[in-house]
């Protein structure tokens, strides 16, 4: 099949006959490359999120960039001679492509196609494939659109698992050619990080040696050595050393050494105990060249080592183990044993003593005759001291099942499946061969060869089949086989039944081999109690990741305890680690499972109160350090065992709810769902600030809407008022000002009701705000400063120094600069006495603004930095406010070049802010300075988005200037689509320090 899709490179698609890879911007295109990676299944709107942002450096509403981003690219796959389709379900995306379109899986394909050739000793086919995978295919560096640290880490592992294994395959084919000088020369061209590994190192010595080039070799061989043991690879130095010393002795021998073929036992004494092969084994090929390569020797020999392949439950360890056992089985002449210890199974777990029982009667020694133990073990050691044999130790439970079996059989060659690690045995000297799902191609490939022709008819269901399946092969088998039981019924049906969790858990029936959820449950059954307690209590929380912090208050014991946990369920892979060694991951499957089993569990609720305090707690300490002096939301102790985040400044505070987001949200929508109204009611108000700092308004205002439902649900006035005036004050900097006023209005009724002054006051701060931003500084003075009485009276000094910072606002706006002079310094001496960081930097900011009115140029720079020092990583409104001054201040200057810097950067945090009016002042501002330079087509664009910005909130004023400013160019440009998105989805920047 023609590849239509590149990303390995620039992302490219082929439209008319020829790859084109200006098709759309960046984000687009950064998000087609994850769609085409996991082409034919869904991809959530979470994960997208993960992979195309750094971790709080999404925009605000992700979602919502992504249905721009989704609407160009469909724009561009319009183009293409057969365009697919990106269907969008259930909260993810899905691109209906067949992989083999795709480079990166047409890679894979080619190089599997060459190990195959290469294996059979057709070295020529070998290299064509290998080189047109990596010359033709990989263009450049994969997905470069992408800027998640998912994406950084998952292009690591590509270059490391698939381009080093391609490149390394290449020139093992090459020299087998004697094409030494071409492996060489490709050397050459390599990275140089990719050069100095040891596998390139070992490939160059050896082409160098093939070539004749001792000398070369030597001076080369001395030089690495060096290089490894200054970097204090020692392991790696004298591995290097073992492989110069062969080489050299083939050379003093004038031969390649060949494995001795050792005359084998007599047949009587040869055992043959591996099950049958797998009939309809599919794909694997890179796992079945890693265990070739790891189970010889330098010389070519079988070598005596321990292989453990390790993975998912029903991922297929067996099958692989036994493929490859019956395809070297020709290596091992003295014999091939198996045994299943049932480590994880029905029935009871082997015992060592089993297993030499066995393993002897196979021998030919009736293990009756020998005794005790000790002395069996003894005699199996004797037997198998001569000659390589190949052991698999199939379902092993744990190292201790193994860890004196394995003394007897040190001259073998051991290969062990666990859903355990194992790392017992790793520090051992055993090799991990990780199991990964079976890839998209694979699992078609194994659907097609079943189902026949129904998979071809019912193409795109059957795409649905293999994706819902998720590369476990247990589910594959299962589903496999009941189409294949049900011929009449359309595929579809059974992808739609497969989107049920449930129905996914339940299928196989009971049968340990072929039911879900029993395989699930022996990985269960043999944790210790206390890491399925650990699980279970994982069930209980509805967000994508957990923390270390969160597990330890879920289980109410020491955070390095639960850590040690959380790494033996890592082990057993019931958890994974795919962005960081402090957050854990649950599988889709393996989520449910653990849900089942906290909707069971006698400690679901306690667990769950435990889950909401930890938030609720670390919240409000997050709540403290980044506004100390607002009034505090009164909650209840925590559940004994809850520890939450402490945070030493506010931007540790800010970074740990920019990470945690997701599950904040989704903590609130499950506890909304389940009616926990207490911490519905509460989490908005803690969370809600900080995250419009953050950019993501629209989360504060879906958590406060939940809060107005619980608060009215539960009957509590003041925590329903307190909600209406929070949304009105996000609603107010969304600039939507009827719905402000009606929030806040309801708010006002309702502290009125019960009687609250403070409650009453902060409404009017609110309500003076809105007056000021709809035009009436005048109306907004005479509210401000009855509020200003009212918390002077009540001593609430935190929000008086707010007010203050207010009043000046309000005053500099109606051209009163005396009167806001002396509130903005007012405001700035009660921030420091109280240490309001927040209220200092908007103050300094207010004086700034003054300063420059009045032509105090100096004065207004200096205040601008001062307000940049303290707002940096803490709230993107501010900060665009004071780079908006800030290139206001270098236009009076006259330094275009700096004013035209900080106007960019005020827009960035403008739309960082989703402050739409923000954004058309800096959008406005550029435009002029832009055109001051005769740039005036990136000027007229300019103001053609700042016209529709200032139309869509309402300010006709600055609207009519544009228009005129726009009648000074003539021929206006029309402006692209993907321009504008800015407006509806703008991107959000959480900086660091």
């Amino acid at each position: 099949m023609e590849i239509n899709y590149r990303i390995l490179g620039a992302p490219a698609l082929r439209i008319r006959g020829r790859f084109e890879q200006e098709w759309a911007q960046s984000k687009p295109r950064g998000m087609l490359s994850v769609l085409l990676l996991r082409a034919r299944r869904p991809v959530p709107v979470a994960e997208l999120t993960d992979w195309m942002w750094p971790v709080g450096k999404a925009p605000d509403d992700p979602a919502g960039a992504l249905v721009t981003y989704r609407k160009r690219i469909v724009h561009a796959l319009e183009r293409m001679d057969a365009p697919p389709r990106i269907r969008y379900r259930d909260g993810s995306y899905q691109l209906d492509v067949d992989r083999e379109e795709i480079d990166f899986h047409e890679f894979g394909r080619r190089v599997d196609t060459a190990r195959a050739a290469a294996r059979d000793g057709d070295h020529a086919s070998a290299v064509r494939e290998l080189a047109s995978a990596i010359d033709d295919l990989w263009t450049g560096t994969p997905v470069p659109d992408l800027h998640g640290d998912r994406a950084a880490n998952w292009r690591q592992m590509v270059v490391s698992e698939s381009l080093v294994p391609a490149h390394s395959a290449l020139f093992t084919s090459l020299g087998a050619l004697g094409e030494h000088g071409q492996v060489l020369r490709r050397l050459a061209d390599l990275p140089v990080e990719l050069r100095q590994s040891l596998t390139m190192v070992k490939h160059r010595l050896a082409a160098q040696h093939g070539a004749h080039r001792f000398h070369e070799a030597h001076s080369y061989y001395l030089d690495q050595r060096k290089r490894l043991r200054d970097d204090g690879s020692l392991d790696e130095a004298d591995e290097l050393t073992r492989f110069q010393n062969e080489l050299r002795a083939r050379h003093h021998e004038h031969r390649v050494t060949v494995s001795a073929r050792v005359p084998p036992p007599r047949a009587a004494e040869v055992p043959h105990l591996l099950p049958h092969d797998v009939t309809d084994f599919t794909g694997r090929e890179t796992l079945l060249q890693h265990l070739d390569r790891i189970t010889v020797d330098a010389t070519g020999r079988p070598a005596a080592t321990i292989a453990v392949l390790a993975g998912d439950p029903g991922v297929g360890k067996t099958a692989l183990a036994v493929h490859w056992a019956h395809l070297a089985a020709s290596r091992y002449q003295c014999g091939r044993l198996y045994h299943d210890l049932n480590g994880f199974g029905e029935g009871p777990v082997a015992h060592e003593s089993d297993v030499v029982n066995d393993f002897l009667t196979a021998l030919g020694v009736t293990a009756e005759s020998v005794s005790p133990l000790s002395a069996r073990k003894a005699r199996l050691r004797g037997l198998l001291s001569g000659q390589r044999a190949l052991v698999v130790l199939d379902n092993v439970r744990d190292h201790d099942q193994i860890r004196h079996l394995l003394d007897c059989l040190s001259n073998c060659t051991v290969l062990v499946t666990s859903r355990s690690r194992l790392p017992d045995l790793v520090r051992r000297g055993a090799s991990t061969v990780p199991v990964q799902p079976l890839t998209y191609t694979e699992g078609k490939a194994w659907l097609a060869k079943w189902v026949g022709q129904r998979a071809s008819a019912e193409a795109a269901a059957a795409s649905d089949l293999v994706a819902l399946c998720g590369g476990n092969a247990l589910i594959l088998k299962i589903v496999i086989e009941r189409t294949r039981s049900r011929p009449g019924v359309a595929l579809a049906e059974f992808a739609d039944e497969l989107r049920d969790e449930h129905t996914m858990l339940g299928l196989g029936g009971r049968g340990p081999e072929s039911s879900v959820r029993a395989a699930l449950g022996w990985s269960y059954h043999a944790m210790s109690p206390a890491e399925q307690r650990l699980f279970r209590l994982l069930g209980t929380h509805p967000g994508p990741d957990v923390s270390i912090d969160l597990a330890a208050s879920l289980a109410a014991q020491d955070r390095k305890d639960v850590q040690r946990k959380l790494e033996a369920l890592v082990d057993f892979h019931m958890l994974s680690q795919p962005e960081s060694l402090t957050r854990y991951r649950l599988h889709d499957l393996l989520r449910r499972y653990a849900r089942e089993l906290a909707a069971a569990s006698d400690e679901r609720q306690a667990a769950v109160r435990r889950l909401l305090d930890f938030y609720l707690t670390s919240s409000q300490n997050a709540d403290r350090v980044t506004a100390p002096n607002r009034v505090p939301v009164a909650i209840a102790p925590p559940s004994v065992g809850v520890v939450p985040v402490e945070f030493a400044d506010p931007d540790s505070a800010m970074r740990w709810v920019a990470r945690e987001r997701a599950n904040i949200n989704a903590v609130m929508g499950y506890a909304s769902d389940n009616g926990l109204h207490e911490f519905v009611m509460k989490m908005p108000s803690m969370v809600g600030e900080i995250f419009q700092r953050l950019g993501h308004r629209d989360d504060a205002i879906a958590g406060l809407r939940m809060s107005i439902q619980s608060g009215r649900l539960a009957g509590d006035v003041y925590e329903e008022a307190c909600a209406w005036g929070n949304l009105g004050f996000h609603q107010l900097a969304a600039r939507e000002f009827e719905a402000a006023r009606d929030s806040l209005v309801k708010a006002r009724a309702m502290f009125e009701h019960i009687d609250d002054p403070i409650g009453i006051a902060v409404t009017d701060l609110k309500v003076g705000r809105l007056a000021l931003e709809q035009g009436d500084a005048g109306r907004a003075v005479e509210i401000q400063l009855s509020v200003l009485r009212t918390f002077r009276q009540l001593r609430s000094t935190g929000e008086e120094a707010v007010t203050l910072y207010r009043l000046a606002q309000s005053y500099r706006r109606m051209g009163n600069l005396t009167e806001a002079t002396t509130y903005a310094r007012a405001a700035l001496r009660l921030a420091e006495q109280l240490g309001a960081d927040h209220t200092k930097g908007c103050a300094f900011t207010e004086l700034a603004e003054i300063h420059l009115e009045r032509g105090e140029l100096t004065e207004a720079k200096a205040c601008c930095e001062r307000a940049l020092r303290i707002h940096e990583n803490s709230d993107s409104n501010q900060m665009g406010t004071i780079h908006l001054t800030l290139a206001h201040v270098h236009v009076n200057m006259g330094n275009t070049a700096d004013a035209e810097l900080c106007a960019r950067r005020a827009l960035t945090y403008y739309r960082s802010s989703h402050d739409i009016s923000g954004q058309a002042k800096a959008q406005r501002v550029l435009a002029e300075l832009l055109h001051g330079q005769a740039r005036h087509e990136e000027a007229a664009e300019l103001w053609a988005l700042a016209l529709s910005s200032f139309e869509a909130i309402g300010n006709q004023r600055a609207a009519t200037d544009i228009r005129e400013r726009l009648t000074e160019i003539p021929a206006a440009p029309s402006i692209p689509a993907d321009r504008t998105e800015s407006i509806q989805h703008p991107s959000a920047w959480y900086r660091s320090v």
